[in-house]
C-alpha cells in the first residue's frame, strides 16, 4: 500500500492484491464485472471506514470518495480523497452517507 499526495487536496493510495479468496474465484471464472459491481457496492456501502482515518489524519474534510479495482490485474486497487480546501467547514462526505 501507498499513498500519494497528488495535489494540496488529492490523495490516492494504491493497494495490491486486494482480492478476497472469494473474488479470486470470480475472477477465475471470468465474473470481472459482477467482481467489479460487487466491490464497489461494499466500497460505497462503508464509506465512513475509508474517510474517517483520512480525516483523522490530514484533520481535513473528505468532499468526494472515489474507488477503482483492476480485477485481471490481481485485484489492484485505488482509493481517491478529494479534500475540502484547508479551514472549509464544508460537509464531509461522511454526512452524506445513505447508509
Amino acid at each position: 500500500m501507498h499513498t500519494y499526495g497528488c495535489s494540496e487536496d488529492v490523495l490516492t493510495t494504491v493497494l495490491e492484491e486486494t482480492l478476497t479468496p472469494a473474488e479470486r474465484s470470480l475472477a477465475a471464472l471470468g465474473e470481472h464485472r459482477r467482481l467489479q459491481d460487487t466491490r464497489m457496492f461494499f466500497r460505497y456501502a462503508t464509506v465512513p471506514d475509508f474517510c474517517e482515518p483520512v480525516e483523522r489524519l490530514t484533520g481535513r474534510t473528505v468532499r468526494a470518495f472515489i474507488s477503482g479495482i483492476d480485477t485481471e490485474v490481481e485485484g489492484l486497487a485505488i482509493e481517491t480523497f478529494v479534500l475540502h480546501p484547508e479551514g472549509s467547514d464544508a460537509p464531509s462526505r461522511m454526512e452524506k452517507f445513505a447508509g
